[in-house]
């Protein structure tokens, strides 16, 4: 005969939430009144009768500290480190009843400890504490602790939290406190809330001069995810002008790729930007630029063996955002923007042993924020902007031989402020910014294309790691 009471084919089974409420609540009981207790947990100072089964039913670390083969299992009274009494003592009425308090003083030591005894609910009530009590003045304590203990879900929320609300975060005092890995982190984001580049350059800016003295060597790491071409030159450089440590903005650094380390060299005369660099006759020369307040024309000469920069000479015509390159010892300027503020066609050639210039054929199109570079006894003029065209894809070559510029096969991406360079008789393109409305909009590329002279074609290869523009590159 069959048994009655087993649950029969077409039978519904009900669930009982109450059921295990009344269960966990009569544990409780017993552990108050120290029933069934078959074991002490030292922890400090005070002592804790509980029930083996119930902690290591609730928690991977006290299941394998009972249950897996280690010396605590068989014992009597088991010590507890690293945590302390008061906190434990809330940890273990969570493991009893299901309820933790949590509040703005114990938050802190409850997670950390909650994530050693692997009661991943408690961590995680945690952290919603923690998000519910966030604001712009303590987002970035949030965000270095989640950090410290890899909460990755608080992390990836603080983080979220600092890029929309980072014009409020980086007027804290919290903020001038991160270190410089974790403001650098958040300076490259692509999700920073804000109305122009010039606020992230403020933001690095408060960090660097909150302690000048240990902080200067970073100041080339730090200002590396500045989109540079993005700030109104006036207004950086009227930064610069009330800044009374200029060196921060002038320095100079060159790159051992043996021992992989920067070292500081001496600075030049005039802090600068947008100038234009070249190798010659073994000395690095800096030409034009904004200087102080003004489109400058001087030109900067330095001396490696000397460690020392002078002035020696003038260009023919004030620019910045120019290009340049080197050729049989002769340095060679096309383009940029001059004091007008007008794109350029111009072509000129300097003469370093005779300080002299002397003016070239004119491009066909004006062109600024251009790449440069030598190959094959012929001059190249990549990409760059003007302002009827926008970002330009077309390339022109300039024969010596022919005297003249030619237009040769255009870029497959629109691209200014690129980097160029000749290697093993092609012409490499990284990088640079695309065609954009009126050219304010923020947005760096990372593709490359390689061009070959002899087939007169472009080709796409491996994109860079990080998307850059006004960038520098070396052949090495």
């Amino acid at each position: 005969m069959a048994n009655e009471d087993c649950p029969k084919a077409g039978d519904n089974p009900f669930l009982s939430d109450k059921h295990a409420q009344l269960i966990l609540a009569q544990i409780n009981k017993m552990r108050n009144g120290e029933h069934f207790c078959d074991v002490q947990l030292q922890v400090g100072k005070e002592t804790f009768k509980v029930h083996r089964l119930i902690l290591a039913a609730s928690s991977p670390y006290f299941a394998a500290l009972f249950t897996g083969g280690m010396k605590e299992s068989s014992k009597d009274v088991v010590q507890i480190l690293g945590i302390d009494a008061g906190i434990f003592q809330i940890l273990l009425d969570f493991i009893y009843t299901g309820i933790v308090n949590i509040g703005v003083n114990n938050v802190q030591e409850l997670i950390v400890a909650a994530d050693m005894l692997q009661l991943t609910e408690v961590v995680n009530l945690c952290c919603e504490f923690l998000k519910g009590q966030i604001d712009p003045l303590n987002c970035i304590g949030i965000f270095q602790f989640s950090e410290q203990i890899a909460c990755h879900d608080l992390l990836e929320f603080t983080e979220n939290y600092i890029h929309v609300h980072f014009l409020e975060v980086h007027s804290g005092e919290e903020f001038l406190a991160l270190t410089k890995d974790q403001l650098i982190k958040i300076l490259r984001s692509e999700e920073l809330s804000i109305e122009d580049e010039y606020q992230v350059f403020l933001a690095a800016m408060q960090w660097i001069l909150k302690d000048l003295g240990k902080r200067r060597k970073h100041v080339v790491e730090v200002l590396e995810p500045i989109r540079f071409p993005l700030l109104p030159p006036q207004r950086l450089l009227k930064y610069i002008e009330g800044e009374k440590d200029s060196m921060i903005f002038d320095c100079t650094e060159c790159y051992d790729p043996v021992t992989k380390q920067w070292t500081t060299v001496a600075s030049m005369n005039h802090p600068r930007c947008g100038l234009g660099v070249c190798v010659c006759y073994g000395a690095i020369y800096a030409l034009g630029g904004w200087v102080g307040a003004e489109i400058g024309n001087t030109i900067e000469r330095f001396d490696p063996d000397e460690n020392k920069w002078e002035v020696v000479g003038n260009m023919a015509v004030s620019r910045y955002y120019f290009g340049c390159c080197e050729m049989q010892g002769l340095i060679y300027v096309i383009g940029g923007i001059s004091n007008e503020g007008i794109e350029l066609r111009s072509f000129e050639v300097y003469d370093p042993l005779s300080k002299r210039w002397s003016p070239l054929p004119p491009m066909g199109t004006r062109r600024a924020y251009l790449g440069v570079a030598a190959l094959n006894d012929c001059i190249y003029s990549v990409g760059g902007w003007n302002e009827t065209q926008d970002a330009l894809h077309t390339v022109e070559k300039y024969s010596f031989e022919e005297e003249k510029w030619v237009e040769v096969a255009s870029m497959k991406v629109p691209r200014a402020g690129m980097c160029v360079v000749a290697v093993n008789g092609l012409l490499y393109v990284s990088g640079g910014r695309s065609s954009s409305h009126d050219f304010l909009a923020p947005g760096t590329l990372d593709s490359v294309e390689v061009y070959n002279p002899h087939s007169d074609t472009w080709t796409e290869i491996s994109n860079m790691i990080t998307s850059r523009c006004e960038g520098g590159v070396a052949v090495l």
